[in-house]
C-alpha cells in the first residue's frame, strides 16, 4: 500500500502532523472525562462512548468522503488527469478507498482501542465479556464499517456514466448508500434476535460469525466492483464473467440459509427464495444503470460474422446473463415446494413462474427500446425500467381496491382463488397465462425489431460495398 502513489497522495492530504495529533488528544480527553464522571454511576457507559465515535467517524463521516473521493475530481475536472495515468486500475481502486477514509481509519483503530480497554478497566461495572468475544465484537465493526465506505465509492464510480446529465454532483445519495450498513450493525448487536443462532449449510452460527462471514465475501466482490467500474474509466471494458461470478458468489451465499429442519415452507427454503429476489432485485438494478444501447446489433454482428466470441461475450448485458442463474433458481425452488405436497406450495410454485415470466417480459421491452433508442449512447435504460416497473403499482392497485381480483394477474404475479370463484387449476392456469402471454407478445416484437436491425444492417454494408 506504501507504494501506491494514489494512497501516498491521499495519505499526504488526510494525514498531516496537526490531524495526527488532535484526533487522539480529542479522544483520550473526552475519554478521561468521562471516565472520571463515570464513577459515580454504577453503570460504566465507556464501551457506548467508544462506539459513538466509531459510529460517527465510519458512518456519518467516512461514507461522505468515500463517496466524495471521485465527485471532488470530477466537479474539479481533475478527473480526466487521473484516468491518464500509468497506475493500474487495483491500485487507483486501493488508494482511492483507503487513500480518502485513511484518517477514519486511524480515528476508528484509536475508538476500538478504547472501547476494549473499557472492559478492563471498568470491569466491575460491564457484564463479563470474554476477549474472544471482545475481538469478535471488533471485527464485527471494522469489517461493516468497511463495507459501508465501499458502497459510496462503487455507486459513484458507477454514476460517472450519467454525469453528461449533471451540471455538478451530489454526494449525499452516494452517502446513503453506506448508511444503510447501520441496519445489519443494528440486527447483530441491538436487534430482537441478536442472540439467534443461524443455520447457514447445516451448521450453526451466530449473528456476529454470519455478519463477519457475509461482510468478508461483499467486501472483496465490492473492491472487485469498484477495479472493474475503473477499469471503464480508463478504457479497458472489463469482462461480465466478474458479474457472472458475483451473482453466482450471491446465490451459494444465501442458498445455505435453507434450513431442512424446519416444516415451515417458507423457513425451510428460505436462501433458495432469498436468493432468487436478490438477484431479481439486482438484475432491475443493474438494467437501469445499462447503456441506453443496451443491445447493439451493428456489433453483434460484426462479432459474430468475425467470429470474435470473445468479443460478443464482452458486449453483453450484464443483467441478460443473471437470468439463466434465475430460471436454475425457479427450477430448483420448483422441485422443492412441490416436495412439499400442498395446495400452498403449488399456489406459490405458479406465482414463482409468473414473476419469471413477467420479469423476461420487461426484459424483453427494455431490450427492444434500446433498440431503437435515440442519442447519446451512455443514456442509460432508466426511464424504460420505470415505465416497466410502474404496471406493477397502479393499476393492480386500483383493480384489487375495486375488488376485480381476476384482472390483477394480468399486472402482478397474484393467485387468486378467494371464495372458490374459481377451481385450483383454473386459478393456476390464470396465475401463469396473462404472463406468459404477455412475454411472447413482446419476445416476438423483440425478434421482429432486432430481425430489422440486422436487415439495415447488411443492406448498409451492401451499399457501401457498391459504392467502393
Amino acid at each position: 500500500m506504501l507504494r501506491n502513489p494514489e494512497f501516498t497522495r491521499n495519505a499526504w492530504v488526510e494525514l498531516s502532523l496537526k490531524r495526527l495529533v488532535s484526533l487522539p488528544l480529542l479522544l483520550i480527553t473526552v475519554y478521561y472525562l468521562a471516565y472520571t464522571l463515570n464513577e459515580d454511576y454504577p453503570v460504566s457507559y465507556l464501551p457506548q462512548l467508544s462506539i459513538l465515535f466509531y459510529l460517527a467517524f465510519t458512518f456519518l463521516w467516512g461514507t461522505r468522503l468515500a463517496g466524495e473521493t471521485v465527485v471532488k475530481e470530477i466537479n474539479a475536472s481533475t478527473w480526466p488527469f487521473q484516468i491518464m495515468t500509468s497506475m493500474s486500475p487495483t491500485k487507483m481502486a486501493f488508494g482511492k478507498l483507503f487513500g480518502s477514509t485513511a484518517y477514519i481509519w486511524y480515528g476508528n483503530i484509536i475508538c476500538m482501542i478504547l472501547y476494549v480497554l473499557s472492559y478492563k478497566i471498568n470491569s466491575e461495572k460491564l457484564p463479563v465479556v470474554s476477549n474472544a468475544e471482545l475481538l469478535t465484537n471488533v471485527a464485527v465493526f471494522m469489517l461493516i464499517g468497511l463495507l459501508a465506505h465501499i458502497l459510496p465509492l462503487a455507486t459513484s464510480l458507477h454514476s460517472i456514466r450519467w454525469r453528461h446529465f449533471f451540471e455538478r454532483f451530489e454526494v449525499t445519495f452516494y452517502q446513503l448508500m453506506g448508511l444503510f450498513m447501520l441496519i445489519p450493525l443494528y440486527a447483530v448487536f441491538l436487534g430482537n434476535k441478536k442472540d439467534r443462532m443461524v443455520s447457514w449449510y447445516g451448521e450453526l452460527y451466530s449473528m456476529k460469525a454470519i455478519a463477519i462471514i457475509f461482510s468478508l465475501i461483499f467486501i472483496a466482490w465490492g473492491i472487485i466492483a469498484i477495479i472493474n467500474q475503473i477499469k471503464t474509466e480508463f478504457g479497458q471494458e472489463p469482462y461480465p464473467v466478474s458479474w457472472f461470478l458475483f451473482s453466482i458468489s450471491l446465490v451459494i451465499v444465501l442458498f445455505g440459509l435453507n434450513n431442512y429442519s424446519k416444516s415451515f415452507m417458507f423457513s425451510r427454503y428460505f436462501g433458495t427464495i432469498s436468493s432468487l429476489f436478490s438477484l431479481i432485485a439486482l438484475s432491475y438494478i443493474t438494467l437501469s444503470g445499462e447503456s441506453n444501447m443496451a443491445l447493439r446489433p451493428h456489433l453483434i454482428s460484426k462479432y459474430y460474422n468475425a467470429k470474435q466470441y470473445k468479443r460478443l461475450f464482452m458486449i453483453m448485458p450484464r443483467s441478460f446473463i443473471t437470468i439463466p442463474i434465475i430460471l436454475a433458481l425457479v427450477i430448483i425452488l420448483n422441485f422443492q415446494l412441490a416436495s412439499q405436497d400442498s395446495d400452498s406450495s403449488v399456489a406459490f410454485i405458479c406465482v414463482i413462474w409468473a414473476v419469471m415470466l413477467f420479469m423476461v417480459r420487461d426484459f424483453c421491452f427494455i431490450y427492444l427500446w434500446s433498440l431503437f433508442a435515440q442519442g447519446n449512447e451512455k443514456d442509460t435504460t432508466a426511464v424504460p425500467v420505470l415505465i416497466s416497473l410502474s404496471t406493477y403499482t397502479v393499476l393492480p392497485a386500483i383493480f384489487y381496491k375495486l375488488k376485480l381480483y381476476a384482472i390483477c394477474p394480468f399486472f402482478i404475479p397474484f393467485f387468486y382463488n378467494g371464495d372458490k370463484t374459481f377451481t385450483f387449476t383454473e386459478s393456476a392456469v390464470l396465475t401463469i397465462a396473462p404472463a406468459a402471454t404477455e412475454f411472447l407478445i413482446i419476445f416476438v416484437l423483440l425478434v421482429m425489431g432486432l430481425r430489422k436491425k440486422f436487415r439495415d444492417l447488411k443492406l448498409d454494408e451492401d451499399l457501401q460495398s457498391k459504392s467502393i
